[in-house]
């Protein structure tokens, strides 16, 4: 059995030229991303002077539990191999990577080399989370009121009596 070159050479242009257009539409899916981030940011603006002019904390619902918080801008993903948080710095309107055992040591990261590591959508979480951070933060402090009003209330069962 011999191999039909010409139609194998054939075959791998084809392959070839179905590759270049893939790269060219994932090219442009990550350019869309890069302005769907960069229009969020613009939407939530104030939102995000809000917080920082009351120096409220941002947190990212992805990464409860781990305490993460930051003063300075919306918290954008963490890179758990380097321990490195990425934030979005408001006043310096650019994305950074922070060392999590360091915050002195904090770098500008390039959005679009985020979302190419796979950060899109934690991007756009951190942002948005916003829009609910406070009325979370409401919550846990309505269940720990409850939870106090309930142990008072238990120490002073049968003791008016």
């Amino acid at each position: 059995m011999s191999l039909d070159i010409d139609k194998i050479l054939e075959e791998l242009d084809e392959d070839n030229k179905e590759i270049q257009k893939n790269i060219n539409r994932v090219s442009s899916l990550r350019e869309k991303q890069v302005e769907t981030v960069e229009n969020l940011l613009k939407e939530y603006d104030k939102i995000m002077l809000w917080y920082v002019n009351n120096q409220v904390a941002f947190t990212h619902p992805r990464l409860r539990g781990k305490g993460f918080m930051n003063i300075g801008g919306p918290i954008v993903g963490y890179d758990e191999h380097e321990g490195r948080l990425f934030i979005y710095n408001y006043q310096l309107k650019r994305f950074e990577t922070v060392n999590i055992r360091n915050r002195a040591d904090a770098k500008t990261k390039n959005l679009r080399i985020l979302i190419e590591q796979g950060y899109f959508e934690d991007i756009v979480s951190g942002i948005k989370h916003t829009l609910v951070h406070q009325k979370e933060v409401l919550k846990a402090q309505q269940k720990m009121i409850d939870n106090i009003e309930d142990q008072l209330n238990n120490a002073n069962a049968g003791t008016n009596s």
